[in-house]
């Protein structure tokens, strides 16, 4: 049995056969064309001569004047009146036409298009017929003018024998005329160029006929120009219009580009050139644009493609763009002479973009006929158009103007885009349908959902309540704060499983509401309540100015409150500072109640989309998180369905008012009725409002202020100390639970401006911040902390409750040490938060051991140095050596007092110490050493020890006795307000700033200069600040830091 062919054969079978089929269809109606428009015939002239006198010209159409016609070499037969312009012509040459002159024009084998001549053929016709005829002359290169008889008919541009006075124009023309009383019509062209580098005279066939059917012939030919050229002005603005819509797919552009400079190229070089009958332009531009947009029209016929699959063209591609684009620019702005000469480059770009498109095409053809059978036939017209384009140039073929194949081209790439926009419409109508379908089932999960965890949720609220009110008086103040935390957090839960249940109560219909007089000004109140200490925590003041006696309202209270809340909650939850104003007022039967804050503000892209489901700001433009932004959108529909309204104005940056409209009390006997007379569905489910009102407790009973910004009492000395961050006091609160008193010491802020205001009050084992916070971020806090504290000597952990990579890379790259994700577990933050205060007590004991060992440290020299100089002095000067034996003494005491290493000790000590090793250094150096004392009164300043004197030594060891002369040490102590500036300055070597940049780094094979980093970590921990250095080379070092007062 013979198996099927496989697939992928019967696919190219059939490709080959609708290549065929379509070639042997457009070919055929090219050849047609060639037959019937119009009826051209060729004739045979020899010598300048043409006998016509047996010629019907009623009936035998146009003729084309091609053969050998009289050529006249930088000589003018006639001049404008008609007369001989020389006296008498020299002997002709002969000349093949259509062909240039450029090996006849000036003889001795010289070849050249420059210059002038003149054309000169007689024609013979019948002269009993009395016919008007016409001539037309299509190209003559790059000026001319005819003559008829010795008579000017027409001309393009200006001849002229000086390249000053011509000026060149090469555009089609026509004359009508008639025979002398002999038959005879003498043909005179004389023709100029000065530009055109190519083959210049008669470049195409002139063409002889009778008066109508040289016009029927120039209709024709000008109707079929016009059609193309319409058509593919058209395919441009539609295209452009497509994408302009919304379908920002860059191949719409590309073809509208196409399009265009296919409609550019048609009307400027085909053969009527029917942009001059519009618009005028000078020859030079006219020859610029043409061949630029020939170069832009490639580069856009590429780009429809889908040429990127291409792999190895994507290497080339850059490189063909700027090639292609830049010729077609530089082209804009050269002479024609220099046009020419990027000819070759044209060509080769071309092909380029002719063999890339055709590669694309077919690849994209192969992976399914049937998808791309339009793209197969617009390739194969393109072809097929450009094949005989070329037939008919070297063939010297002369028909009417064909345009159907690049219409049909053009046509199906059109209808390419338009059933892929069809396509896209239906795929995107039904993803929409499918996106409907997945947003009801979220809602009805969400409503679910809410309904399930509700029980269980007053369930728990219920037994802590119980448990609260029973045990009060059992209960340390610590477990009483907790679970009024907890009583808290779950009834705001709750308000929000009603607003998840309400989606879809509000979807399903218009509920019915429970109506009454209800009062504005005590819901209000409550709301505050409820919202009082979020506000407060923000430095933000609600104020509440209704009146007492407002008139009641017609509404359903409890919706009433939930409106309020959500919109006082908004208020509050954008604000970071400032204040939020409760206002209301009465207008003829309705009351409007203002909500008005000073918060972010909206821009109008927000506005559009505020009161969608789901929709809120996003955490990247606010840095505020949570929330399902639902409340807005429920508060609405809950006012319209009251018969009120719900408006917003805004102004980003300077806040946003919330305005609603009520129905007075005193209105309210037939809407009443009509509510309660309806069939609707139930009452929507809510919270009553006791238990709602309920859960905004007091300040004071869940929070106190102390817990915020107070550390906890002190229990004991080795507790790791952390700085704690959170906008949201409940997460301060639920982390300060975590983190028990007896084994941390913790300090809360509740933004990371308040936080960078207390890091410097104490040392800090660890900062734990939170990422979305308002005004500064987690990560804009961790950059700041960068800037002064390395990740050893101040570890940072942030607390985000998105753990995408690209949020816990931003965090490290901001200089984080550690994340934990939201919700937190005591088990992994106390891990985590053990291991980096390890970390930052060991380089803290890293730092007291390397004090200790600089205290211990005598350089041996300096040791025998100064017992040189007792010895010394001890035969020359007593009471000198006395002196020096008492500030050894002195040193060597101080030196040895290692209690002192870890912390502060007086500045007097420090200097006492600095003094004694001055003492011994200039007895040794005489005057070499000179020092300069500048020291205010310091009173009680304290200081890490050895925090001068490792300073001084290194400004007389590597500084000043580094020159032969010795040198001057500047030891200055200016005292402020809140901190003491402590400067060593000497007039040494300096330092290079290479050097200079890698003195305070520590690196795994520093061996010496440990004493500067030390001090400079020292510095740190106790001050916030290390050293500053400032050298140049030559001219001395200044060190200086900073100590609080």
């Amino acid at each position: 049995m013979a198996k099927s062919p496989p697939s992928h054969q019967i696919r190219k079978s059939h490709i080959l056969w609708l290549i065929g089929l379509l070639i042997v269809i457009l070919s055929s109606m090219r050849l047609l064309w060639v037959e019937v428009f119009p009826d051209q015939q060729q004739v045979t002239i020899k010598k300048g001569y043409l006998d016509l006198r047996e010629w019907d010209a009623e009936e035998g159409g146009i003729l084309l004047l091609d053969g050998e016609w009289e050529f006249y070499p930088m000589q003018w037969l006639l001049d404008g009146s008609g007369q001989d312009a020389s006296g008498g012509p020299k002997p002709p040459k002969l000349i093949a036409v259509p062909g240039g002159w450029n090996q006849a024009l000036h003889g001795n084998g010289k070849a050249s298009p420059y210059g002038f001549a003149s054309y000169r053929l007689r024609i013979l016709v019948n002269p009993e017929e009395k016919l008007n005829y016409s001539i037309r002359v299509p190209s003559v290169r790059s000026s001319s003018e005819l003559y008829v008889n010795g008579r000017l008919l027409a001309e393009s541009g200006r001849v002229a024998d000086t390249k000053e006075a011509y000026t060149a124009k090469n555009l089609p023309y026509s004359a009508s005329f008639t025979a002398d009383g002999n038959g005879v019509i003498e043909l005179v062209i004389q023709a100029a160029n000065y530009v055109d580098s190519r083959s210049s005279g008669i470049a195409r066939s002139i063409k002889l006929g009778s008066e109508e059917a040289v016009a029927k012939e120039m209709k024709l030919s000008v109707s079929m120009q016009t059609l193309g050229a319409v058509i593919f002005l058209m395919h441009s603005v539609y295209a452009l219009i497509l994408f302009l819509l919304g379908n920002r797919e860059k191949r719409l552009l590309y073809f509208s580009l196409l399009t265009l400079c296919v409609t550019l190229s048609s009307i400027l070089s085909t053969d009527e050139k029917l942009f001059h009958q519009f618009i005028y332009i000078s020859s030079d531009w006219d020859f610029r644009l043409s061949n630029a947009a020939f170069m832009i029209g490639c580069y856009a016929l590429l780009e429809c493609t889908n040429h990127r699959e291409l792999s190895y063209w994507n290497r080339v591609h850059p490189v063909y763009a700027v090639t292609i684009l830049g010729t077609a620019g530089i082209t804009l702005f050269l002479a024609p002479p220099q046009v020419i000469m990027l000819f070759p480059v044209y060509f080769l770009l071309g092909c380029v973009t002719a063999v890339i498109t055709i590669i694309a095409i077919t690849k994209t053809i192969m992976k399914g006929i049937k998808d791309h059978l339009l793209l197969l036939f617009s390739m194969v017209a393109l072809v097929h158009h450009f094949l005989w384009a070329l037939f008919l140039r070297e063939s010297a073929l002369s028909v009417a103007h064909y345009p159907f194949d690049l219409i049909l081209s053009m046509g199906c790439l059109a209808a390419v885009w338009f059933k892929g926009y069809f396509k896209m419409h239906a795929n995107t109508k039904e993803i929409a349908a499918t996106l409907q379908r997945v947003n009801d089932h979220k809602d009805q999960f969400l409503a679910n959902t809410s309904h399930e965890f509700k029980n269980p949720l007053h369930s728990m609220l219920n037994m802590s309540q119980s448990v609260l009110n029973r045990e009060r008086p059992l209960l340390q103040d610590r477990s009483v704060k907790e679970l009024e935390t907890i009583l808290t957090v779950g009834r705001r839960l709750t308000l929000i499983l009603n607003d998840l249940m309400d989606v879809m109560s509000l979807r399903d219909g218009n509920p019915r509401l429970q109506k009454k007089a209800v009062s504005i000004q005590p819901i209000v109140t409550g709301v505050m309540d409820m919202l009082q200490f979020n506000a407060e925590v923000k430095s933000v003041s609600i104020v509440n100015q209704i009146p007492e006696d407002f008139p009641p309202v017609l509404a359903d209270e409890n919706r009433m409150i939930q409106v309020v809340f959500n919109l006082l909650h908004n208020a509050v939850k954008y604000t970071n500072e400032g204040y939020i104003s409760i206002q209301a007022f009465t207008e003829d039967d309705r009351a409007y109640i203002a909500i008005a804050d000073t918060g972010i503000g909206m821009d109008e892209t927000m506005l559009k989309r505020l009161f969608l489901p789901y929709e809120q700001a996003s955490a990247s433009e606010t840095m505020i998180e949570g929330g399902f932004g639902l409340g807005l959108s429920i508060s609405k529909q809950l006012i319209e369905l009251h018969r009120g309204t719900l408006e917003v104005a805004s102004v980003p940056g300077e806040g946003s008012r919330f305005t609603f409209s009520l129905k007075l009390a005193g209105f309210e006997t037939e809407e009443v009725q009509r509510d309660s007379n309806s069939n609707g569905p139930p009452t929507l489910p809510s919270m009553p409002m006791q238990d709602t009102i309920g859960a905004g407790l007091q300040k004071e009973e869940i929070f106190p202020p102390a817990a915020i910004q107070g550390a906890l009492p002190e229990r004991r000395s080795n507790r790791p100390t952390l700085l704690i961050i959170d906008d949201d006091p409940v997460n301060l609160q639920v982390l300060e639970a975590i983190l028990p008193p007896d084994e941390y010491e913790v300090t809360m802020a509740t933004s990371g401006k308040e936080a960078l205001a207390v890091l410097d009050a104490k040392e800090w084992d660890l900062v734990i911040s939170d990422i979305m916070m308002p005004q500064m971020s987690g990560y804009e806090l961790t950059r700041r902390i960068r800037e002064r504290f390395t990740l050893t000597e101040l570890p940072v952990l942030l607390l985000t409750a998105r753990s995408q990579p690209k949020d816990i890379q931003s965090g490290f790259l901001a200089g984080a040490n550690d994340y934990v994700t939201k919700p937190v577990e005591a088990l992994e933050i106390r891990s985590r938060i053990e291991a980096l205060t390890t970390i930052k007590q060991t380089v803290r004991e890293q730092l007291r051991l390397e004090a200790a060992w600089l205290q211990a440290q005598i350089q041996p020299h300096f040791l025998f140095n100064a017992l040189n100089a007792v010895t010394a002095l001890s035969d020359v000067d007593l009471d000198k050596m006395r002196n020096l034996l008492e500030e050894f003494s002195n040193f060597l005491r101080y030196k040895f007092r290692f209690q002192d290493t870890a912390g502060l000790v007086p500045i007097e000590e420090e200097l006492s110490l600095v003094r004694s090793y001055l003492y011994i250094e200039q007895v040794r150096f005489e005057e070499r050493l000179q020092v300069v004392w500048e020291v205010d009164d310091c009173g009680a300043l304290q200081i890490p020890f050895l925090s001068i004197q490792p300073l001084v030594e290194n400004a007389i060891r590597h500084g000043v006795m580094k020159h032969t002369y010795g040198g001057t040490i500047h030891i200055r102590i200016s005292v402020h307000a809140a901190h003491a500036e402590i400067t060593v300055q000497d007039d040494g070597i300096g330092m290079e700033e290479a050097q200079l940049q890698r003195i305070l780094e520590r690196t795994a094979n520093h061996q010496s200069g440990v004493g500067l980093i030390n001090t400079d970590q020292r510095l740190k921990r106790h001050f916030g600040t290390g050293l500053h250095i400032q050298s140049r080379l030559g001219e001395g070092t200044r060190v200086t830091f900073h100590a609080r007062i």
